[in-house]
């Protein structure tokens, strides 16, 4: 089990939705607050902010931010039971490049 494993698995904050691997560097995007929370992140494993501009409001604002990170080349992973939502983000990151 990674960190980021043991974060999410105690946070009823944070609900994973993907996953992105670059080489030795791991991001999670998740949902943040209650589950009908329409707000994103882009965390590190041990669930820190990857970057300081966030929550965003929407899985195109999170699209927007891997590009200007220039992690958009990088296919995200689905983490846990929904894998719409990493869909729809591996599409916009598609649709931008």
């Amino acid at each position: 089990m990674n960190s980021g494993e043991a974060f999410f698995n105690g946070s009823q904050i944070y609900e994973p939705v993907a996953l992105l691997r670059r080489g030795n560097e791991i991001l999670y995007v998740a949902r943040v607050g209650m589950k009908a929370s329409r707000q994103f992140m882009i965390l590190t494993p041990t669930g820190g902010s990857a970057w300081p501009h966030e929550p965003l409001g929407s899985l195109s604002d999170v699209a927007w931010a891997l590009r200007a990170h220039e992690w958009h080349d990088v296919t995200p992973e689905p983490v846990g039971q929904n894998e719409r939502l990493a869909k729809t983000l591996a599409r916009l990151l598609i649709e931008r490049a």
